[in-house]
C-alpha cells in the first residue's frame, strides 16, 4: 500500500516537473517573441522617422489611386514559404497538388475556392506583413485568416497584434509530411489519405493525424488559450469561421476600421498608416504593381 502511494507521489511529481518545465520554456517563447516585435517594431519606427523627399507630391500620388477597401468572405492563408499553404488547400481538395520548389510557391494571390492562398512571407518581421497588407489592400481584405507556422506561435502573434489583427486560427504542419505520404519507398508510406464525400483527403487511421500536425502544442494552445485557434484540414472550417464570427471574433475588425472606406492618408498619420503609405507608393512607383518582386525585395528605406 505504501509503495504504491510512493509511486502515485513520484508519477504526480514528474507530471509536475514535465508541465514546469514546459510552462518556462513557453514564458522563455514569449520573452524571445516580444523583444523581437520590439526590435522590429523600433525598426520600422526609426525608418518612418526619417525625412523623406517631395512628402506632399507622394502623398497626392497614392490618395489619388483611390484604393476602396474592400472585402470578401473568403479565408486567407498566411504564412512564411513553405509552411504548408498549398498543401493544406490540396488535403481539403480546393487546390492542385504542390510541386516540389526551393525558391518561390505561390507567386501571386491567388483566390482558390473561397481561401485566399497569399505569397509566402519571409518570417514575421512586421515589414512583411505590411507588405502583404499592401496587396491585400489592393485586392481584398478577408473576412478571416489562417497563418502556418511552425512550433512559434508568439511571434507571428505578436507581430499581427501590432497592425491590429487578432485571433487567427493557426495551422501547424509537419515538416516531414510528403516524406511520410509519399517515400521513396512504398512499404515506408505511414500517412494514408482517403477521400471523403466532399472530397477531404482525410488521414486514415485517425490517430495518424499527429504525423501531419504538431497535435502536442494543438494541446498547449487549447489549454493555455493562447489567442489562437489550431485547425486541421479534418475540422469544418466554414462552420469554425461562422461560429468565431457569431463570438465577436473577427481578426480584421479593428484594421478595417482604421483604413475606413478608401485609403486615404494625411501628413500626419498613425504608425501603421504611414507604413501602408509608405509601402503603397513602393508598390506602385518602383514595383510597378509586380507582387512576387515586391513581396521578395520591397524595403521601407526604399521611400526616400
Amino acid at each position: 500500500m505504501q509503495q504504491d502511494f510512493l509511486d502515485q507521489q513520484k508519477q504526480a511529481d514528474q507530471k509536475r516537473r514535465v508541465e514546469q518545465e514546459r510552462y518556462e520554456a513557453q514564458l522563455l517563447q514569449l520573452r524571445q517573441a516580444m523583444e523581437a516585435s520590439q526590435a522590429e517594431l523600433q525598426k520600422v519606427t526609426e525608418q518612418l522617422q526619417r525625412p523623406t523627399k517631395d512628402r506632399e507630391e507622394k502623398i497626392a500620388f497614392v490618395n489619388g489611386l483611390k484604393l476602396p477597401i474592400r472585402q470578401t468572405d473568403s479565408l486567407l492563408l498566411v504564412g512564411p514559404k513553405g509552411a504548408g499553404k498549398s498543401t493544406f488547400l490540396w488535403l481539403l481538395n480546393r487546390g492542385p497538388k504542390p510541386e516540389a520548389s526551393r525558391s518561390d510557391g505561390t507567386k501571386k494571390i491567388q483566390h482558390v475556392d473561397g481561401f485566399v492562398d497569399s505569397i509566402g512571407l519571409n518570417g514575421w518581421a512586421q515589414e512583411e506583413l505590411l507588405k502583404l497588407l499592401v496587396l491585400m489592400i489592393h485586392d481584398r481584405i478577408p473576412k478571416d485568416l489562417i497563418i502556418f507556422n511552425n512550433d512559434r506561435i508568439y511571434h507571428p502573434n505578436m507581430s499581427l497584434g501590432m497592425l491590429g489583427v487578432n485571433n487567427p486560427m493557426i495551422v501547424m504542419m509537419s515538416g516531414d509530411f510528403w516524406g511520410n505520404f509519399e517515400p521513396e519507398e512504398a512499404d515506408d508510406q505511414i500517412i494514408h489519405l482517403v477521400e471523403d464525400s466532399k472530397g477531404v483527403r482525410r488521414v486514415e487511421p485517425e490517430k495518424h493525424l499527429k504525423r501531419v500536425y504538431n497535435m502536442k502544442v494543438y494541446d498547449d494552445i487549447k489549454k493555455h488559450q493562447l489567442g489562437v485557434t489550431p485547425v486541421t484540414h479534418h475540422d469544418d472550417l466554414e462552420l469554425l469561421v461562422q461560429q468565431r464570427e457569431k463570438a465577436g471574433i473577427e481578426p480584421f475588425r479593428f484594421l478595417m476600421k482604421e483604413l475606413g472606406d478608401e485609403f486615404h492618408v494625411e501628413m500626419d498619420n498613425s504608425h501603421t498608416m504611414e507604413a501602408l503609405f509608405r509601402f503603397i507608393y513602393i508598390y506602385e512607383k518602383i514595383y510597378k504593381r509586380d507582387p512576387l518582386m515586391f513581396m521578395n525585395h520591397a524595403k521601407l528605406q526604399d521611400f526616400k
